[in-house]
């Protein structure tokens, strides 16, 4: 009888064993598949913000590339000649300095540089 009763522990333990074993199984497969989801999630937005990052990026480029002649030739010209070194600017670089920096505003806030009449 104690043999029989030895059995059964047994077997009772070898089942919670089990029991203990395959509920270990499932948690880990459990973690392995959010883990799994998460690197996918983790991908794809990793993706869509390469995608935004090199569009942002192409956009500031050509809107530098329209800045890199923003200044004039004009204005070089009527800051070189020595008849400005110690007088006031002349109304023409006042007016070329004007309209370089209205172009590279428009040209940066993306802008018409047409203006539109109401």
């Amino acid at each position: 009888m104690a043999r029989d009763v030895l059995f059964v522990l047994a077997g009772l333990g070898l089942a919670f064993l089990a029991g203990w074993t395959g509920a270990e199984w499932k948690r880990d497969s459990v973690e392995l598949v959010a883990e799994r989801a998460a690197g996918i999630a983790a991908d794809r937005a990793r993706d869509q913000l390469q995608g935004v990052a090199s569009e942002s990026a192409r956009q500031l480029e050509n809107k530098l590339e329209e800045l890199k002649g923003a200044i004039p030739a004009g204005i070089r010209a009527e800051l070189d000649k020595p008849v400005f070194s110690n007088d006031c600017l002349s109304g023409d670089y006042f007016r070329l300095y004007n309209a370089a920096s209205e172009n590279a505003e428009h040209t940066l806030s993306g802008k018409s540089k047409n203006k539109m009449s109401r």
